[in-house]
């Protein structure tokens, strides 16, 4: 449940981060579904997806047959993964082998290579396409795939689109632009077009990748090199920054009243206790308006 934002509680102090998965070759893309199975990409090698079931079982769940990166789960538990190595995004059955490819090319031409993806509550899936691209090639795009399969490039000529999330309320979109170390927001129409392009947050070091809400409407984001996991409002005020436990923070995702943060340093998966839940993601679920 999403609640109202001039209902905050108070942020976490003295955040201690817990091991709970190790041996990821390199940490990314963690989700929950609604059961509590946590996905998370490159689990023992490269180009795996690896599942810790409620019982603290992990394993290779499933084979891309590329390399995946940032993943989400839809409303009907199928995984939808970000393939930057395969150029592609795709939607995974919940048996872990049955493959099916959303889209791998725009207007005739191949994807750079997606790095992230989100869904809003209606379904419709958003990823960012990255790859190469930097503040002197800015070559970075987003694209929106509609619940009928139709793509859209919803914006363009961005220095590293990262991480991304459609605030809780479904009215603003939110991009991690890597090599610039700034949060971009937007507007978002109900029929997922982008405007009022703005920078909600410019940090001083390096850098920003994968980013989510919590219940409250507030953002937290992977800061990688930066070892931390900062929170922010959606106006760009920096409310809180925790340890990350290691080097090179890559994503996040909630369940229950615990953050789950991806350390690639350390090759592992970080729980911090942060009394606090994250907004509803997957599709199906409640929308809080303000």
């Amino acid at each position: 449940m999403n609640h109202p934002t001039d209902v905050l509680p108070p942020l976490p102090e003295n955040i201690h981060p817990y091991p709970v998965v190790a041996d990821i070759d390199f940490a990314e893309g963690p989700i929950f579904d609604r059961e509590g199975n946590l996905y998370f990409v490159n689990y023992v090698r490269n180009g795996t997806i690896g599942r810790k079931t409620p019982d603290g079982t992990v394993s290779v769940w499933c084979e891309t047959g590329g390399q995946a990166n940032g993943l989400k789960v839809d409303g009907e538990g199928y995984v939808i993964a970000a393939d930057y190595g395969g150029k592609r995004i795709l939607r995974i059955h919940p048996d872990g082998k049955r493959i099916e490819v959303l889209t791998d090319s725009f207007e005739g031409k191949p994807y750079l290579g997606p790095n992230d993806v989100c869904l809003d509550l209606a379904g419709n899936i958003y990823f960012s396409d990255p790859t190469g691209s930097g503040k002197e090639n800015l070559i970075g795009s987003v694209y929106r795939i509609a619940t009928d399969g139709h793509v859209t490039r919803l914006d363009t000529g961005l220095a590293f689109p990262n991480g991304l999330a459609v605030s809780p309320d479904q009215t603003k979109f939110f991009v991690a632009e890597s090599s610039t170390n700034r949060l971009l927001a937007y507007d978002l129409s109900p029929d997922g077009r982008l405007s009022d392009k703005r920078c909600a947050i410019q940090f001083d070091t390096d850098t920003l990748d994968g980013i989510m809400f919590d219940e409250y409407g507030r953002l937290w984001i992977a800061r990688w090199t930066n070892q931390t996991v900062d929170i922010v409002s959606q106006e760009g005020d920096l409310l809180a920054s925790l340890p990350a436990g290691g080097d090179q923070a890559t994503n996040l995702c909630f369940w229950e009243t615990s953050l789950y943060l991806t350390v690639a340093g350390r090759h592992s998966i970080h729980r911090l206790d942060v009394g606090v839940r994250g907004a509803e993601i997957i599709p199906g679920g409640r929308v809080y308006r303000v």
